[in-house]
């Protein structure tokens, strides 16, 4: 008796091993802005408000540094571009117990610098913006379930990450909010302001995580696509 208990035991905890590992958390990418100057303006107009991505070295974008690829950090970062395409709120801002919410769809791109590789686009729908009424920061969340957010990519390590339509979720977080002074309301919807922000996306995945040689392959054709800034920063960093 005793010895059954035993195998049934061990059983058991080869089956909760299993378990535990055919599911993952993996950070699919983080990112940062390069340059403090470059914004992302939220435009208040009637009863919606649009969150746009502004630079001067590439309007509509801002040149960001990716420094987390596939759960692998990158050192250096990756250069790349953020936009946004049609990020505006689909429902009326609230204010509870001080603390500013409102719903937001649409889409953001991360690119090569040439804007020719889909790094990773998240189409989303209804994610909270929300902050401290009057302060300074902001964080956009979305997460699939419950809401909207679908992951696409032409990296082959991300792709593999995100095969079988895993559970799907991503934060901005806007900080340097100071027009008008602090996060705040305009009638229904959130007022203009302008902010620097910074990114996570990540999945809880089935899929197998592609071992740390194959996402710095990865990361190496990254940067080869990433045009003639990658390529002489990397031929200035070995002379």
């Amino acid at each position: 008796m005793k010895a059954v208990s035993v195998r049934a035991l061990a059983l058991a905890s080869l089956a909760s091993l299993a378990m535990a590992t055919s599911s993952n958390a993996v950070t699919i990418l983080q990112f940062a802005q390069t340059n403090p100057a470059d914004f992302v303006t939220a435009t208040a107009a009637g009863a919606t408000t649009t969150l746009t991505t502004n630079s001067l070295a590439v309007p509509g974008s801002i040149p960001i540094q990716i420094t987390n690829l596939g759960g692998t950090p990158q050192a250096p970062p990756l250069p790349a571009l953020e936009t946004f395409v049609g990020v505006t709120s689909t429902g009326t801002a609230t204010t509870t117990a001080g603390t500013i919410e409102q719903l937001f769809s649409g889409t953001i791109r991360i690119t090569n610098v040439a804007g020719t590789t889909n790094v990773l686009t998240t189409v989303f729908a209804n994610a909270t913006l929300s902050g401290l009424a009057g302060g300074g920061s902001a964080s956009l969340v979305g997460s699939r379930p419950p809401q909207t957010v679908t992951f696409t990519s032409d990296i082959p390590a991300i792709q593999a990450l995100i095969a079988g339509n895993p559970p799907e979720n991503f934060s901005l977080s806007f900080s340097n909010i100071v027009t008008p002074p602090g996060l705040s309301i305009a009638g229904t919807t959130i007022a203009s302001f302008t902010a620097q922000n910074s990114g996570t996306f990540a999945t809880g995945t089935t899929a197998v995580v592609p071992e740390p040689s194959g996402i710095v392959m990865a990361g190496t054709a990254l940067i080869a696509g990433f045009g003639c800034f990658g390529w002489r920063r990397r031929q200035a960093s070995r002379v």
